[in-house]
């Protein structure tokens, strides 16, 4: 006795491709098909109206002229390469201008570095949290010109900024 297992699945399959049932599923397989394309179609139609950068990246993307801030980073950071405090604290003021316009250009808006800073979500941007802490001694600064900070601490904050430049790609 000799059975064809292989013959007799071959003879089910096709006869249930030939079948009705996968005539009507086919069809209905085919109209979702349409429908769901029809869908994606819509939906980033209605997305790619408001901001190409934005639908592509989910925030406004660096739109920064990378030859005009390079410059004026290394600038801060030869104040800083002096050695001296007030060298120190005036790239830090500098450091913040420059991040003010930064965080303008890319669309967060505000009176003031501040006010830009507290509308970014945490995550949205590279180093956010560090540099909320870093903009204390800014403050500081502002507040009271003679305050005394270490070069150190004018260090440390100075490379939370170019963190954050670094990673929003202001600079290289």
């Amino acid at each position: 006795m000799d059975i064809d297992i292989f013959g007799a699945i071959s003879s089910v399959y096709s006869g249930f491709l030939q079948s009705a049932f996968f005539y009507y599923l086919k069809i209905f397989s085919a109209v979702v098909s349409i429908l769901l394309f029809i869908d994606v179609v819509l939906l980033l139609s209605k997305r790619v109206g408001t901001d190409m950068r934005i639908a592509l990246y989910g925030m406004p993307a660096s739109r920064f002229k990378k030859a005009k801030y390079i410059p004026r980073w290394e600038a801060i950071k030869g104040r800083l390469a002096a050695g001296s405090v007030a060298g120190g604290k005036i790239a830090i003021i500098e450091a913040d201008k420059m991040l003010d316009e930064a965080l303008g250009k890319l669309g967060f808006t505000g009176k003031s570095a501040s006010e830009k800073i507290s509308s970014i979500k945490a995550g949205q941007l590279v180093g956010v949290e560090e540099l909320r802490d870093t903009r204390v001694l800014y403050h500081k600064i502002m507040e009271d010109p003679g305050h005394e900070a270490s070069l150190e601490e004018i260090k440390s904050a100075l490379s939370m900024y170019e963190r954050f430049f670094r990673g929003i790609e202001l600079i290289d």
